[in-house]
């Protein structure tokens, strides 16, 4: 009889154990997530590590979107810095992707992907025994992110009524409620503002391993020191609902859509918003940043001296 009823019971957690399964997958978010973008990385053996001076040897260099935004035919650029590229038969110019990168989805999680083809090169100057050189490829784009997620519109009366409609207190950000990209929202706090408003913090982060520009920026400028200083650590923000929310942006009225500008040494900022509040209710906040992100790879090699 003891076995029976432990049938049953074992049985019974089976079923509940199931309906937390389904619940868990029936929460899934609006985007896949993480913190990844367009990535660039050296082609295996285009150029070897080790090779001869008089060798011609090829120069390749793969593009990988693995966020969830597209990239436009052209908008990716990259070239070769960090030595004299003329030693080793290259120009300083940018090389552009000939397609779409498409960006990650359901179906292809890491996205489309391209190689860039500089040619071949041969190290020019004389070299004794051997030498060390590292090159580098810069990698340009413009990219976005994107936020969905529920926020509670309860103003200070709303709150003191305590209509149970929705929480102020929390972290509102749930798993799924951002797309991939370099530059991330990590937190989004509320509060009440006054008696009729609700406040919205949002903190804007740089997640990736490079360097984030301001999206009205070009490739080619951020080259310049200059340009490049007023343009660094600059994202452009737009609400795009609810319609009548307003940020307090470093520049300009309140608006709902600015730029904001990150920390130089956390890598991030914090987005104050608002918005009137007549009645309680659970509202969709949309959020999109655009931007220009710069990463680089590097690649060892080793040239030896010419045979001949």
């Amino acid at each position: 009889m003891k076995k029976y009823y432990f049938l049953i019971f074992f049985v019974l957690l089976l079923m509940i154990a199931g309906c937390k399964t389904d619940q868990d997958t029936d929460k899934k978010g609006t985007f896949l997530g993480g913190s990844e973008g367009v990535t660039v990385e050296f082609v295996n053996l285009a150029p070897p590590s080790q090779f001869n001076q008089d060798e011609d040897v090829r120069l390749r260099v793969l593009l990988k979107n693995k966020g969830e935004a597209r990239v436009a035919t052209g908008n990716t650029k990259v070239r070769i810095f960090g030595v004299q590229v003329s030693d080793f038969g290259l120009t300083s110019a940018y090389k552009s992707n000939l397609g779409p990168l498409e960006a990650a989805g359901e179906f292809t999680k890491e996205g489309g992907e391209q190689e860039i083809d500089f040619g071949t090169i041969r190290y020019k100057p004389e070299i004794i025994n051997q030498a060390d050189f590292t090159l580098r490829t810069r990698l340009c784009y413009p990219y976005q992110t994107k936020v969905l997620t529920d926020v509670c519109i309860k103003s200070l009366i709303g709150e003191e009524a305590d209509e149970g409609v929705c929480d102020l207190a929390g972290e509102k950000l749930a798993s799924g409620d951002v797309s991939s990209a370099p530059i991330q929202v990590t937190s989004l706090t509320q509060q009440t503002r006054g008696s009729d408003q609700v406040r919205i913090d949002i903190v804007i982060e740089n997640k990736g391993p490079g360097d984030v520009f301001l999206i009205d920026e070009t490739c080619e400028n951020l080259d310049n020191d200059v340009k490049r200083l007023n343009a660094k650590n600059k994202v452009k923000v737009k609400v795009n609902s609810p319609v009548d929310v307003k940020c307090s942006f470093r520049t300009g009225e309140p608006s709902n859509q600015g730029v904001v500008v990150l920390d130089d040494n956390t890598k991030k900022e914090t987005l104050s918003c608002w918005k009137d509040v007549e009645e309680t209710i659970v509202d969709k906040l949309s959020l999109e940043l655009s931007y220009l992100y710069r990463d680089q790879a590097i690649k060892e090699v080793t040239i030896f001296q010419g045979r001949s």
